[in-house]
C-alpha cells in the first residue's frame, strides 16, 4: 500500500513539475505522433467507446456489474475511489490550466469536449482508482491486468486527441493517492 501511494504522489509531482519546466513537451509530442501514426477507422470507433471506461459512466457499470454479482462490498470501494479520484482531478486542475491538444491544433479531437484544463487527466484518474480498488486483496494477476486496463485508458485519452502523456501520468497518480484516502478509511 505504502508503495502505491508512494508511485502516485512521484506521478502526480514529476508530472506536475516537467510540464511548469516545459520538459513534458517533447515526450508528449512523440507519444501522440506515434498513437496518431496508429488511427484507422476502425481502431477509432473502439478507442471512442473504450475510453469511457475511465468515466463516471465506467464506475456505473463496473460498481454496478459487481453489485449484480453480489460483490456489494467491492463495488461500493469501486464507486467510492473512482467518485473521488473525478472530484479530485477536478479541484487540482486550476492548479495547472493547460490547453488540451486539439485546442493546440496538435491532434484531432475523436470525442465530445471535454470541460476544464487538460492537466490532470479525470478519466486516468477514476481508471486508476477503480483498478487499484479492484486489485485489492486480489493477487499479482488481477493486479496487473486492472493495472493495464488503467494504462489503456490513460494512453486512449492522448489517442483520443483530448490529453497529453503527461496529464494522464498525473492523472494515474491522482488516482492511485484517491484510491488510498478511500481504502484507508474503510
Amino acid at each position: 500500500m505504502a508503495l502505491r501511494t508512494t508511485l502516485g504522489a512521484i506521478a502526480l509531482l514529476a508530472s506536475a513539475a516537467a510540464v511548469r519546466a516545459g520538459r513534458a513537451d517533447a515526450v508528449d509530442a512523440a507519444v501522440r505522433d506515434a498513437a496518431a501514426a496508429t488511427r484507422t477507422p476502425a481502431r477509432d470507433a473502439v478507442v471512442r467507446v473504450a475510453t469511457d471506461a475511465g468515466s463516471l459512466y465506467g464506475v456505473g457499470v463496473v460498481a454496478g456489474g459487481l453489485a449484480a454479482l453480489g460483490a456489494g462490498r467491492r463495488a461500493a470501494d469501486v464507486a467510492r475511489a473512482g467518485a473521488v479520484a473525478w472530484t479530485a482531478a477536478q479541484a487540482v486542475k486550476p492548479l495547472l490550466p493547460r490547453e488540451r491538444p486539439y485546442e493546440r491544433a496538435e491532434a484531432e479531437r475523436l470525442v465530445v469536449e471535454p470541460a476544464g484544463s487538460s492537466w490532470p487527466s479525470g478519466h486516468a484518474a477514476v481508471a486508476a482508482a477503480m483498478a487499484d480498488a479492484l486489485a485489492r486483496g486480489r493477487g499479482p494477476v488481477t493486479g496487473l491486468a486492472v493495472a493495464a486496463a488503467a494504462g489503456a485508458v490513460a494512453v486512449s485519452r492522448v489517442y483520443v486527441g483530448v490529453h497529453h502523456l503527461s496529464d494522464t501520468v498525473a492523472g494515474l497518480g491522482v488516482g492511485l493517492l484517491s484510491a488510498r484516502v478511500v481504502l484507508r478509511r474503510r
